[in-house]
This record gives structure tokens, sequence and C-alpha cells, in this order.
């Protein structure tokens, strides 16, 4: 079953899941619609819903208080009520695509969230939002998560958590470009995104979008102290780097930080315990693992912290280095972001050499 839904209309998280439901219920030769909250809980979830389980309980309460308030918007009409039993007008559920214009959901991409999505209504109303901005055409847009914040009323801790749950479902599917803007302003181009069924496109037309825009390779910054930190743990036994593979991943970040002292080497102290100047020992890891890597390894170790230029700039010294971190994925918007000039986030990659600033771009290494 095909879900349409008016990209003009103005509707809350819930309203928005429940007249997408009702519209895919709707057939237009009866002119109505026979329906009650446990049929339209079934069709949004795949199955009947118990009051007795919580979460289920809760997708009942936004069922009821939904229709209400649409019908008190004069969006949908009711014809006539009994309890939990509804007969609706077509006002608000007949789809006329030549006078407007709609997202087009399948109803087990509604069901899949419902299921998974630990705030169904939010993500899924959220999903309808990010499946509208991608060009029917290429199946890939680009937006910053900036505008998502602006444009839909969600924080951004909230942004990032809704695209990383449609992501583990594979509902859909972001192309993270490695490259940054060659214009100085040190802004990461925008990650492109569509449905995971359209990855194949995505990713081809993700690549024609970076070729059109000035860019340079982009590798996240090098974080010496937390290498050093992680090393000192290894060195004295930590359970972690009982699993070879912690083994292994840890050494190929001690040859990285070898190599960026050679390359910038620090002097001073790290709250007076150790020279920031000197080679870690890496005669410690096993013979088996360094004959494995053997200085070979390939792409450097993507490290997690990635600082704009204004917290670079407004670190603290004498040993107070703060670790905050910034996300920096982002996506596509179809109308606004034609001229290429959405980015907003700026995500700066420098060589910090100072006292207490440890930080180095791995891609001057190479």
């Amino acid at each position: 079953m095909k879900l349409f839904l008016d990209k003009q209309l103005n509707t809350d998280d819930k309203e928005t899941s429940i007249i997408a439901i009702l519209n895919g219920m709707y057939c237009k030769k009866y002119g109505h619609l026979s329906t009650s909250v446990s049929l339209i809980g079934y069709e949004m979830t795949g199955k009947f819903l118990k009051t007795s389980n919580k979460r289920e309980r809760t997708i009942i309460e936004g069922i009821r208080s939904a229709i209400q308030s649409l019908m008190k918007k004069g969006i949908i009409e009711i014809i006539n009520q009994d309890n939990d039993n509804y007969i609706f007008s077509g006002r608000g559920l007949e789809v006329n695509s030549d006078k407007k214009k709609f997202v087009v959901l399948e109803q087990w991409e509604m069901q899949k969230i419902f299921e998974t999505a630990n705030k169904p209504f939010n993500v899924f109303s959220f999903y309808c939002s990010l499946i509208g901005t991608i060009n029917n055409q290429t199946k890939e847009w680009h937006m910053s998560q900036d505008e998502m914040v602006s444009l839909w009323g969600y924080g951004k801790e909230t942004v990032n958590d809704y695209l990383e749950q449609l992501e583990k479902m594979q509902l859909i599917y972001v192309y993270r470009h490695k490259k940054r803007r060659a214009n100085g302003t040190y802004q990461k181009l925008n990650n492109s995104y569509g449905r995971f069924c359209d990855k194949d496109a995505v990713i081809a037309k993700a690549l024609k979008y970076s070729d059109t825009v000035e860019c340079e390779d982009f590798v996240e910054k090098l974080d010496r102290r937390a290498i050093k930190l992680r090393y000192n743990a290894y060195c004295e036994g930590a359970k972690k780097y009982n699993d070879p593979a912690a083994v292994i991943a840890l050494y190929k970040e001690c040859l990285a930080y070898n190599k960026s002292l050679k390359y910038k080497p620090v002097e001073g102290y790290y709250d007076g315990e150790y020279k920031q100047g000197e080679l870690l020992d890496l005669s410690v890891f096993p013979d088996d693992v360094r004959n494995e890597v053997d200085d070979n390894w390939g792409e450097p170790v993507s490290m997690e912290h990635d600082f704009s230029i204004e917290e670079i700039l407004d670190m603290p010294v004498e040993g107070e280095v703060q670790m905050n971190l910034a996300n920096t994925d982002c996506v596509g918007y179809n109308d606004i972001c034609k001229n290429d000039t959405h980015d907003k986030i700026n995500h700066g990659i420098f060589c910090v050499t100072g006292k207490d600033l440890d930080y180095i771009d791995i891609d001057d290494l190479y």
C-alpha cells in the first residue's frame, strides 16, 4: 500500500503519521472510510496493539489524539463516531497529484519505523520530511544538519539520533564525502543521502555532485594525546587488549603517532607526566602484530575528533585540553540548496603546534 502525504500540509508528528495511513486506507470509489483505532494501529504497525503493553498503549493514545486534532483543524471530517470506531468523509484523504505535491511512501516503511524506532511518530515524521527533499530523478540530495534543525524544528542531537536510527533500519543511505571545500573556508562537503534501495544511484550522483564543487581531500586529525593514553593502558595490561584486533588497531595508531612526531615534533609536557616529543616504543607489541601490519597499513586511522576553527582557537592551555566533540554528518535539501551555498558548518582541519595542543592533520604525513 502506498501512502501519499501532501508536502504543504501543516501537521505535527502524530498528525503526520495518522493522515498518511488514513490516506493509504481510503478508497475514492466508496467516498468514505469506515475504520477504527484498532484497524488504524494494525495498518501502521502490522499487528493489533494491546493496551497492556506500555509502548503499544502510547501508540493507541497517539492515534486517538491525532484524529481529534486533525478534525479540529478541519483537515479531516468525521461523519460518524462510536467510541473508537469512525466513518471519515473523503476530505483530506483524496489524492490530486495535478494540484498538489506529495511525498510517496510505502506502508512497509511506516511499519518498520513503528516496529523499531524509540519514538515512532517523531521518527516517521522526520523520515517524511527527509524523503520529501530527495530529487526524484537523481534519487539523491545534500543538506546540512543545521538546515534540518532550522526547517523542521528538531534539535541537533535529535537530528543525529533520527538519522542514525533510519540508517540502522536501512531505510536511508548516507554517502559521507571525505572532501572539504578548497575555498579557504574549511567547510566539509555536505553528505549525500537517499533511500537505501537507491544506494547505487546515491553513490553515483554523490560523486558527480562532488565534482561540481572545487574540493580537496579531507582526512580527520590525529589525536596524539588519546593515542598516548591508550598506549599507556596497553602497557599496563588493560583487559581491552586481550582482543588481538584491538592490539592491531592500537599498533596502527602508534605508527601514525610516531610518524607525526617525526614530521612535526612538539616540545613540552602533558600534565608533567611525559614529554610529547618522545617516540612510542613499539617493541612492546608482539612480533606477530608488527609483522602483520609491517608499517604498510594503508589508510590512516580515522579519529573521532573534528574541531572547528573557533573551537581550536578557544582551547585552553597548560594541560587543560578540552575534548569537545563536533558531529559533522550532513545531508541535503532539494530547493534551498540549488546554488550549493547552503553548508553553514565550518569544520576546520588545522595543524596546531604549541605547548599543550597536540592535534595534527594526518594528511600531512604522506
